[in-house]
């Protein structure tokens, strides 16, 4: 996962939908200074919180992590037809998804 490409992406849904980084902060029940330090590139996005503005964003993971200026034409793609029965269920399918893409990322870094 690029960092860059994240934060960039979390930037460009909160000018799109007119929120502030505070907004954001509060709907993922963490300080306003910790979302800045992440969108500013000082800490890391945690998983946890990257599945969190996933969810408040209505964007999957993968989306956030897409670089738009990359052309996609050989990228795998899951697509899940129907809803999930259960919350926590989701959130599991969506942290494997996660998963999958940082080994994809950590094994495209380890051949370049």
């Amino acid at each position: 996962m690029n960092n860059e490409i994240v934060i960039e992406n979390i930037k460009k849904w909160l000018e799109k939908n007119h929120h502030p980084q505070s907004w954001l902060a509060k709907e993922i029940n963490v300080s306003a200074p910790l979302i800045s330090q992440m969108l500013n590139g000082e800490r890391k996005i945690q998983t946890k919180y990257l599945l969190s503005i996933a969810t408040v964003t209505g964007m999957s993971p993968e989306e956030l992590a897409r670089d738009e200026k990359v052309l996609a034409d050989n990228e795998l793609t899951c697509e899940l037809r129907g809803d999930f029965s259960n919350p926590k269920l989701e959130n599991q399918f969506d942290k494997l998804l996660w998963d999958i893409q940082c080994y994809v990322d950590l094994a495209g870094a380890s051949h370049d």
